[in-house]
């Protein structure tokens, strides 16, 4: 897992590069099988006129790409949410996948319309 993170309009800090190192630890458990290599590019900016920070996340790897953004007025807090929505777009995803692998039929659709027949 490779991490790039890029400081735009901020001097670098080690104090949010390690945060974000953590932070990007959560989403290992659910790429570990994902083939490597695995590569996230962070871009944290900031604007120098008002209390405004951007944070943007892209993840690259073999067989998936995401780019998640989102913006506010404390860095920390943006961080986490941008890591809640790429965990949860990579479960959106795996869900997909896992779905379409399965062809299971709905046992609930089924039975939805043995009762329609029964009631005819």
């Amino acid at each position: 897992m490779k991490i790039r993170i890029s400081f735009r309009g901020m001097d670098h800090s080690n104090a949010a590069q390690e945060y974000i190192e953590k932070a990007l630890q959560k989403i290992y458990k659910f790429i570990e099988k994902e083939p490597e290599p695995i590569q996230f590019d962070v871009i944290l900016e900031a604007h120098r006129q008002h209390h405004h920070h951007k944070v943007e996340i892209r993840m690259r790897s073999k067989h998936n790409h995401f780019i998640v953004e989102h913006e506010g007025p404390d860095l920390y807090r943006e961080v986490d949410h941008v890591i809640k929505r790429l965990i949860e777009d990579i479960k959106r995803k795996k869900g997909k996948y896992l779905d379409k692998r399965n062809h299971t039929p709905d046992p609930f659709r089924e039975e939805s319309q043995e009762e329609l027949e029964d009631d005819e």
